[in-house]
C-alpha cells in the first residue's frame, strides 16, 4: 500500500522562503515556473512602459513582487496596479486594482483560470490576460469578460484613459 502525504503550505510556511526564491503559493502547493521568455518580458516591459505613463511609476510594479491573497495563496502577477503608491520598504503591497498576467505556454491553464479565479474571489476588481499567441487581450472582472484583438483598443474600467490597442505591445 502506497501512502501519500499531502502537504498544505501556508503564508507562514512562504514567508520563510529566501527572498526573490521563485515560487508562488497556490491553493497551499508551492509552484516554481522557468524564467519567462525573451517575448514575454518584451511584453511586459512595453505594458509597464505603457502603464507608468498613466498612472505614475509609484502604481505599477512587474514581478517578482508578492501578492498575499490569503493563507494559502500568495501569487507574483507579471504586472500589477495599485489604487495608491506605497512606500519603497513596503513588502506586503496588499490587493492590487489590477492584476496583468502574461501567458506562457507552460502557465496558461493556471494563469488563465486558477489564478484569475483566485484574484477576482479575492477583490482584484481587473484581471488582464495578455495572451500573445491569439494576438489579443481578455479582461476579467467579476461580472463580465471582454476580449480585445490586435486593433480594438484596450477599455480598461480601473484605468480608463488606457487606450492602446494589443498591436502596440503584442507586435513590434
Amino acid at each position: 500500500m502506497v501512502t501519500v502525504l499531502t502537504v498544505k503550505f501556508t503564508r507562514a510556511d512562504y514567508e520563510q522562503l529566501p527572498e526573490g526564491y521563485p515560487v508562488e503559493l497556490i491553493h497551499g502547493q508551492l509552484v516554481k515556473e522557468p524564467s519567462p521568455t525573451y517575448g514575454h518580458q518584451w511584453i511586459a516591459g512595453k505594458l509597464l512602459v505603457d502603464l507608468h505613463g498613466l498612472v505614475g511609476p509609484s502604481r505599477v510594479v512587474s514581478s517578482p513582487i508578492d501578492v498575499f491573497v490569503d493563507e494559502h495563496n500568495v501569487l507574483q502577477p507579471d504586472i500589477l496596479v495599485l489604487d495608491e503608491p506605497l512606500g519603497p520598504q513596503v513588502k506586503h503591497v496588499g490587493l492590487p486594482a489590477l492584476v496583468v498576467e502574461i501567458l506562457s505556454p507552460s502557465t496558461v491553464l493556471r494563469d488563465r483560470v486558477v489564478k484569475r479565479e483566485i484574484y477576482l474571489d479575492a477583490g482584484v476588481r481587473e484581471v488582464w490576460i495578455v495572451d500573445p499567441e491569439a494576438e489579443n487581450v481578455e479582461i476579467y472582472t467579476k461580472r463580465e469578460l471582454r476580449t480585445y484583438t490586435l486593433d480594438e483598443p484596450v477599455q480598461s474600467t480601473v484605468i480608463p484613459e488606457f487606450n492602446l490597442t494589443p498591436r502596440v505591445f503584442l507586435r513590434e
